[in-house]
Order: structure tokens, then sequence, then C-alpha cells
């Protein structure tokens, strides 16, 4: 029954945003920005937006590539379109790793709460985007779970854009095309097919997006109807094992894993009303959203495939009003979702360590259903006026988050046929049908004040991430129950910025501490009294050198450190104090644009990563990397443009990311060599 409510909910959206559709009024900016952008969030307090003439140029075949030019990010870069994200942290794996950034597209978030994708920009539109927006530090209070550590958002483009086609080759028979073609007043429509063979053995890709935008109007409300669908396609690479063997070309290419593969599909819908009246703006937006994904987790002895799905239905009303020297921001955010994960070994493991095929059996470990729902009213204010050119801004949320487990096999660690391994049990633990509530409170305070062309700012924040469903009910070894509570980080931030016609720079200097941080302890138990120490300073500048030469320059200098000593499951030692594995102490982006004439532009890029602890105890290092890249750009006429780019220009021996552990000892995704780029596009 509940499957055909979610099918008829979505059919009624899609039909009734057709069935109404007429003739466009006139767009108000000022509503548009309110409900896809996040612009709202105060532009100078830790936000960063790259525009559509920087995502183009790029034309990036990983969003790592789009990112580094954002101080305080790093999007990890993994096999194919695989990543992991750091937004004022490490970048986080195992539990209490996903669903600590949460992700959205025009201002709508991709996945339910508790229900996060590590790769979750792999589901959005990047390639096509109109503008990729990034808060860094915690916007839980006026965002919701998961915005923890930060947001990004993932703006369309405009239906009143311009029309575009484009192709880009490159190397490893990479192919893209990518289009967007509207009326300019009343529908548009934005797709991408992608190809790659990979640099490695077996990690091509294949994927797919599209996107419906429709607007017209419904009584004295403007409307927007968005459709979105992403298919992914994927054989994967895992790591390379040994000291430094990312520096060994012919190593590099060689996948250890050549059977495993990502399969990911995405449905995204929503309609947007927006109502002005006088100096108030009222928006309603009811969502629908649908995920697939299979893929073989080849990291794990007896390589289980885990098929995982949702369906969701969700609702966002705000209401924002302007007086004289205030304005306030109010809204409540509802949704309810259907979640499943499978997870089954099709073969009996006899190839590895006793224990391991013993504890490791063939057949089921996990099959449950989670029936999700979640509810948040919020407040903010803004523009309050406390004095001469000061102001004060603030966000207080409230959220609630359930959960219902359904355990569709048997509970208990034995095999899903009731026999018990050996060893003392099967290494997989499934709890009994459960609930589970979590109740939040976020919030947001901060002062602001202009003096010329210099404003300054602080602010306190407070961000939640609630425990994520596999953390819960995907027990392992003897434990039955999850007790595990939300995690939550408080910050402290002092900043500026600076703008005038020939220079631009902000600063952003903050510390945090988060509880409740969780992890895998020496028993294999998911703990959650875990605690991290943040403290960073965040630098961007833009010198307009003259009229034909700019400077950039995105600066990341940061320590994240543990607040308390323990074992993991990895056996690694955590010592208070000792530095988060996976966190560079440094990193920077330093671009030089150069506009040589009306028809031609150059751009050369330098990406520094600084070096960082690749385990717990601090006992291994990565020495960090510095990438060159380079850009031209060449006019015919006025429509048609010519790109080429070349991607680690010095054939540089680098990793991606780096790696320790007791088992595998270091590891690495070894970075792509030299790549040379040649595009071409059309306008219209």
């Amino acid at each position: 029954m509940l499957k055909r409510t979610w099918k008829i909910s979505f059919l009624s959206i899609l039909f009734f945003s057709f069935l109404l559709s007429s003739e466009v009024e006139e767009e108000i900016i000022v509503e548009a920005k309110k409900v896809d952008s996040i612009s709202d969030w105060k532009e100078e307090v830790s936000s960063t937006s790259l525009n559509s003439e920087e995502i183009s140029l790029i034309d990036a075949q990983h969003p790592k590539q789009v990112f580094s030019r954002v101080p305080g990010i790093w999007i990890s870069r993994g096999s194919g379109q695989e990543h992991l994200t750091s937004i004022r942290s490490p970048v986080l794996t195992g539990p209490g790793a996903c669903g600590s950034f949460l992700i959205l597209e025009d201002g709508i978030p991709v996945r339910p709460n508790g229900f996060c994708n590590v790769n979750g920009l792999f589901e959005t539109q990047t390639e096509t985007a109109s503008s990729l927006e990034v808060i860094r530090g915690p916007a839980s209070a006026r965002y919701g779970s998961n915005a923890m550590h930060g947001v990004i958002n993932v703006v369309s483009k405009s239906i009143e854009d311009i029309n575009t086609l484009s192709s880009n080759v490159g190397p490893n028979k990479y192919t893209n095309f990518k289009s967007s073609i509207g009326d300019s007043e009343n529908w548009r429509i934005n797709t991408l097919f992608s190809s790659d063979d990979g640099f490695r053995k077996e990690s091509g890709y294949d994927q797919q997006k599209f996107h419906l935008k429709n607007k017209f109007s419904y009584y004295s409300a403007d409307a927007t109807f968005n459709l979105r669908l992403t298919n992914l396609n994927q054989e994967t690479a895992g790591y390379i094992l040994g000291k430094d063997i990312y520096k060994d070309k012919k190593e590099s290419e060689k996948n250890l894993n050549p059977e495993a593969y990502r399969d990911a599909y995405s449905l995204k819908s929503n309609l947007k009303f927006l109502w002005e009246l006088n100096n108030n703006i009222v928006s309603l937006i009811p969502y629908f959203r649908k995920t697939r994904m299979e893929f073989l987790q080849h990291y794990l002895p007896g390589t289980p495939v885990e098929n995982n799905s949702h369906t969701s239905f969700g609702i966002i009303t705000s209401y924002v009003t302007k007086l004289d020297k205030i304005q306030f921001t109010s809204g409540v955010q509802a949704e309810t979702a259907k979640v499943k994960l499978e997870e089954f070994q099709k073969f009996s493991l006899t190839t590895s360590t006793a224990f391991n095929n013993a504890v490791r059996p063939q057949g089921f470990h996990y099959n449950y259903g989670v029936d999700s729902r979640s509810v948040a009213v919020f407040f903010g204010f803004d523009e309050f006026f406390i004095g001469e050119n000061s102001s004060a801004f603030g966000d207080l949320r409230l959220e609630h988050n359930a959960y219902s487990y359904d355990n569709k096999i048997l509970a208990g660690n034995s095999k899903d046929d009731g026999t018990p391994c050996g060893f003392g049990g099967c290494y997989y633990s499934r709890p009994e049908d459960r609930d589970d509530n979590f109740d939040e409170i976020s919030f947001r305070l901060g002062l602001q004040k202009e003096v010329n062309l210099l404003t300054v700012f602080s602010q306190i924040s407070m961000g939640f991430r609630p425990p994520q469903m596999t953390e819960l009910y995907r027990l392992q070894k003897k434990q039955t129950v999850g007790n595990i509570d939300s995690e939550k980080l408080t910050m402290l931030e002092i900043g500026g910025q600076f703008l005038s016609d020939y220079f631009e720079a902000s600063i952003s200097i903050y510390a945090g501490k988060k509880r409740d941080s969780i992890f895998r302890d020496a028993e294999n138990f998911i703990q959650d009294n875990g605690k991290t120490d943040h403290k960073g300073l965040e630098l961007f500048t833009r010198l307009r050198i003259n009229e034909k030469n700019s400077l950039f320059f995105a600066g990341t200098f940061q320590n994240h450190k543990y607040d308390f000593s323990t074992e993991t499951s990895m056996k690694e030692q955590i010592i208070s104090g000792n530095y988060v594995d996976t966190s560079p102490k440094t990193s920077f982006n330093l671009r030089w644009l150069n506009t040589l004439s009306n028809t031609m532009k150059f751009e050369i890029e330098a990406e520094r990563l600084g070096s960082y602890y690749t385990d717990a105890a601090n006992l291994h290092e990565y020495e960090g990397h510095t990438l060159i890249h380079s850009r031209f750009v060449y006019l015919y006429g006025n429509n048609l443009r010519q790109i080429i780019r070349v991607h680690n220009l010095l054939d540089e021996d680098y990793a991606e990311r780096a790696d320790f552990n007791a088992f595998g000892g270091d590891r690495y995704f070894p970075g792509l060599p030299r790549q040379i780029y040649i595009s071409w596009e059309y306008s219209f």
C-alpha cells in the first residue's frame, strides 16, 4: 500500500506541474535565491560560491577538480566517481564518516536523514550547474541533520540561461557531451553523458544525467517543477599496496580488484511554489526522491554484494518577512522514507584465514528495512541592526528523527539459516526489530560590523549528525544493540572580508569541539564516546593586477586532533593529542588568469596538498604533493569556443589518498598522470 502511495504522489507532482503550466510571469530574483540558493546564509560568514564560468572552464571529470578552489574543503578522489569529503575536518572514513556533510540540490537534501551516501556528489549534477555553493562549519541550525561540518549546494541553471552544446575528449577514451537547451521563458533541459575507460585496468565508467526544469504560474504563485535522473555504471579499482608504490607508474595502473563494480541510479522531483506578499516571501516545496545502488564490497573477505534503495517524500515551507531593522525567517520541514538494505555473499569463503573462512558465511549477512520520519521547525533573524553599521544574526532549529527497523531474517550472529558459525559466532550480527528516536536542537548566533570596505564578524554555532541506519542496525560480532547518540560539533569563529575594485580578501579563524563522535572500538562495537578538536584558518584573496591579469589564492591551515584515547577495531592506538589521520595541516590553490585578448584567455593553477598522517597513532605519513594545471581558451566569433586543458602538467607521481592499517600496510589511490583534454562549446 505504501509503495503505491509513493508512486501516486510522484505521478501527481509530475502531472500537476504540466497541467498548470502557462505563460511565465517575470521572475522574482530575491524569491528564487531564498529557495534554490543558500546565499541567504551570510556570504561574509564562511560561505563560498563558484560560478558557471569557473565550472565550464574546468569541465571537471571529478568533483575534486572544481572544489579545490574553495578553502577549507577537500574532495578526495577515489576510483571513478567515488570520493570522500572533508570540510573543516579530516577525510572521514568508516563508521562516523557518512552523513557528516549535507549535500543539497537547489536547497533540497539529496538523501533522507540517516541514509547517507558517502559518495553523495555523484547523485548530483555538478557538471551542468549554474553555481556550486559551500558553507564551511556547522549549519544545522538552518539546514538540519548532517550539516555538521558543512554544506554543499548544487544550484541548477536558470531557465533564462543561454543555450549551450559542448563536448570534451581526452585520454583513456574519455568523452563527454553536455547540453543546456530551453526557450528562456518556460522550460530548460540539462543533460550530461560521459564515458571513461580509466587509466587503471578495468576501472572505467559510464554515467548519464538529465534535468528538466519547467516554470509556470498558478494563481498568484510563481511555480517551478524539477525532474532529475542520474545513472552510473562503474568498474571499480581499489587500493594499491606497498610503501610509496604510487611512484611506480606501472604499479599505479594495476587494479587488484578487477571484479569490483558499482551501479547507482537516482530520481528526484519537486515542485516549488513562491508567493510575494508585500515584503513577505512564502514558499512551499513538496519533493520526491528515489535511489537504488548495487556494489561489490571488494574490500571485505568474501566480497559480498550490497543492494540498497530508498523512496522518500517530503515538504519544506518557509516564510520570510522584512521589517525596518530586522528580517525574520521561519519554516517547517517534514519527510518520510522507506529504506531497504541487503548484503549477500554468493560463494563460500575458502581462500582467507581459518577465522575469516568460518565467520564470513555464504548467504545473507543483512536484510532489513527501515521506515524513517523526520520533522523540524526552524527560525532565523538577520539584518538586526544594533548600532551604527552593526547587526546581529542567528538561527534555531528543533528536529525529531525516528527510525522503525524491521529485520527480515533471523536476528543474532548465526548464518541466515540459523546454523552457527565457528570461532564463537558469525562476524555479522543482526538486532531484533526496534524503534529509535533522536531529538536535537541546533543554533547559531553572530555579530557583524561594516567599516568602509571591511566587514568583520564573529559567530558561535552548533551542528549535529544523527546516527546513520547502518551504524545502528548493521552490527558485527557480539554486539546486539547499537546504543549510540547523535554527534555534535560546536564551533566558535571570527573573520572578516575586504572588498574593493582591485583587491578582495576574506579570512576565517575557527575552533571547534566534536563530542559523541562515532567509531568502532577494539571489540568491533560501534561507540559514540569519541572526542575531537578542530582548529583552523581559511584565507581567500583575489588581486586584479591590471585589466588582463588576476591572481587568486585559496589557503587552508588546520589542526584536527583526537581528544580521547582508545584502541580501534583496526588495532590502531588513538592517543589524545594526536592528529586525526588523513587531515593535511596545509593546502592551497594558486591561480593566475591572463586575458590575452578578446578571443584568448589563459589560466595556470598550482594545487598543493600538505603532508598528513595515515594512521591514528601518527606513525605513518604521506608526504603531500603539488600539481600544476593549465587551461587555454580560444573564441571563434561570438558563439564557439575551444578549450585545451592539461591536468598534472609536470606529470607528478602522487596519491589521491593515502592510508595505513595493521592488516594491509601502506595503501594508496594513485593519482592520474598528465592528462590533456580538448573541448568545444557552442552557445546560441
